[in-house]
């Protein structure tokens, strides 16, 4: 009986339930970094919420017992996370825990990626592209491109990504934070481009990130502009373009042929700032050719697409910020034919026949272009 005893305690000690050392949401997305430990093998994880496609991405950080020779699927296929076989190990015998006050996480200033410190050293890395074509992240204890995790080298310019976010976030703190400094300048290209502003709007709900709201009257325009969603990139994008820096910054703005009532500019200000979340609480993006829900005034024109290559629509032309273009987009309503078009072909057949239109694009009045 106590030999049996034994013999089950083993197994109890071999796979214990992970302790949690660190949990931290990413300061712009609903994303959580968390760090497992059991008593052989330490990993780091983001998770997106569920209703998101963001998923569970997770990187292996080190072995804390001698590395098994081969991958141990036997455990994967229970749940159990497996250690880096011995051929990926910089320390095949193990390595000591974690100290979980030892630890911190830096985010990308997407906040859709994240490193592991020890002390004042990254020993793991998990970007945004993790999960994709057996990538899972850099770990620094790791040789060459293990199972779970790459090899984090000195070279890999993801470190200076981090260093530059931990720049960034640190700013904040400063007597003069970023939006402080980036606000004056977006308002005076505004005020060049679509004449002095008649009120600003502080559209964050006195939450950070800040972020406000250009408005100008005219005898029957009235235009609004955001200031300030452009001060963090938007998650994800670089898994769909070449050059991040080209698309990841945008403030949005709309022109409608219109008088508005006081309670009207309330809503139109409240329903923008819905909009200005839209890619970080979603962890996606937006840009050119994309649509949202309108819910304004039209029961017919209930989406806008986002553009600025209509002939008609003022440029504004911001400065570019951390090495990012800034890109404005017009939200232009369309009717839902308009918007179905556009999900089965593309933007490029509405956005012609839109152009057609001259100042009649600002008009809910309008006749379908379909």
């Amino acid at each position: 009986m106590s030999f049996l005893k034994k013999i089950f305690s083993n197994k109890e000690q071999e796979f214990q339930k992970p302790e949690v050392l660190l949990e931290e949401q990413s300061p712009c997305s609903p994303i959580t970094a968390i760090v497992e430990q059991d008593n052989r093998v330490v990993y780091f994880y983001l998770y997106g919420p569920e209703n998101s496609n963001f998923g569970i991405k997770s990187s292996w950080v080190r072995n804390l017992k001698e590395a098994p020779n081969k991958l141990e699927e036997k455990l994967m296929n229970k749940g159990i996370p497996p250690m880096l076989p011995k051929e990926f190990c910089k320390f095949p015998k193990g390595q000591e825990k974690l100290n979980k006050n030892e630890l911190k996480i830096i985010w990308t200033e997407e906040g859709d990626s994240a490193g592991l410190m020890l002390k004042d050293e990254i020993i793991s890395i998990i970007p945004g592209w993790s999960g994709q074509n057996g990538f899972y992240g850099y770990a620094k204890d790791c040789i060459g491109q293990g199972n779970f995790a790459w090899e984090l080298t000195e070279s890999n310019a993801f470190l200076e990504r981090l260093e530059k976010a931990k720049e960034y976030w640190n700013s904040w703190d400063n007597e003069l934070n970023p939006f402080q400094i980036q606000q004056p300048l977006i308002l005076n290209v505004y005020d060049e481009i679509f004449g002095k502003n008649d009120k600003y709007y502080a559209i964050d709900g006195n939450e950070w990130p800040p972020k406000g709201l250009y408005l100008r009257k005219g005898e029957s325009k009235i235009i609004f502009a955001t200031v300030g969603i452009s001060l963090i990139p938007m998650p994800v994008i670089e898994m769909y373009v070449e050059n991040r820096f080209e698309s990841n910054r945008i403030e949005f703005g709309i022109i409608l042929n219109s008088v508005f009532s006081e309670k009207e500019i309330q809503q139109m200000a409240e329903w923008i700032s819905g909009q200005s979340i839209i890619p970080w609480s979603n962890i996606t993006f937006l840009g050119e050719g994309h649509t949202i829900n309108f819910d304004f005034r039209s029961t017919k024109f209930n989406s806008v697409i986002l553009t600025n290559k209509l002939d008609i629509l003022p440029k504004p032309e911001l400065d570019d910020y951390r090495e990012s273009k800034i890109n404005f987009l017009w939200m232009i309503p369309i009717s839902q034919k308009e918007r179905n078009e556009v999900i089965e072909n593309g933007s490029s057949g509405i956005l012609s026949k839109l152009n057609e239109l001259g100042e009649e694009v600002y008009s809910l009045e309008r006749n379908e272009v379909i």
